[in-house]
């Protein structure tokens, strides 16, 4: 029920008090949003990193999916020189070791997304690995980003599975050979004219 209008003229702040509670209450339920959100993100971003970091004992290097993760676990902490020696000799006869590493040192798989295994295939001496990696997460507005399809290629070597395709193929691609040195322009070519002398008029001519 409505209140008289004498009410509002008894209490001239009743409305200004309304309306104060009622901005007081939006903003926190905003506030509340934005902190619910931030943690989800956390989590989120821990949660990948614990996929990248396997506890001891949790990667069986027996196995071609074994091998990828300690591959992404070397990545992720930093440790490029690991992530060199799981690598196929033909991998490895792409670039130079110092190449790969000046390129894997700095780059961790986890900040571009959440990684998972789907499913793993073996034909022979190759394996393939499937791999999914989801962009983004979840935000104040809904859910963000995408998935992405990877496959990473092994071969069985005599020390075990070692990665032939590995899921960044950018890592052991050719370093950039020299910049050819510039050459100097060539001088133009000389044209050379024969100039064939006009005979002299004789004295019969000039009269």
């Amino acid at each position: 029920m409505a209140r008289p209008l004498s009410t509002f003229r008894r209490f001239p702040g009743g409305l200004r008090l309304n309306a104060a509670r009622a901005y007081s209450s939006l903003v926190d339920r905003f506030t509340w949003g934005v902190a619910i959100g931030a943690v989800l993100l956390i989590l989120a971003a821990l949660g990948s990193v614990l996929l990248l970091q396997p506890r001891a004992g949790t990667v069986d290097l027996s196995r071609p999916e074994g091998v990828v993760r300690a591959y992404y676990a070397a990545l992720e902490s930093g440790r490029a020189e690991r992530a060199w020696e799981l690598l196929s000799a033909s991998a490895q006869g792409n670039t130079t070791r110092e190449e790969f590493i000046q390129r894997a040192t700095s780059y961790r798989p986890g900040r571009q997304g959440r990684i998972a295994t789907e499913r793993v295939e073996i034909e022979g001496d190759t394996a393939y690995v499937y791999l999914s990696r989801t962009y983004g997460g979840p935000s104040l507005f809904g859910a963000q980003g995408g998935t992405e399809s990877i496959t990473v290629r092994l071969d069985r070597a005599a020390g075990g599975w070692r990665i032939t395709v590995p899921p960044e193929p950018y890592l052991i691609s050719s370093p950039r050979g020299p910049v050819p040195a510039a050459t100097a322009p060539s001088p133009p070519a000389t044209v050379s004219a024969t100039v064939t002398a006009l005979p002299t008029p004789t004295a019969a001519a000039r009269s």
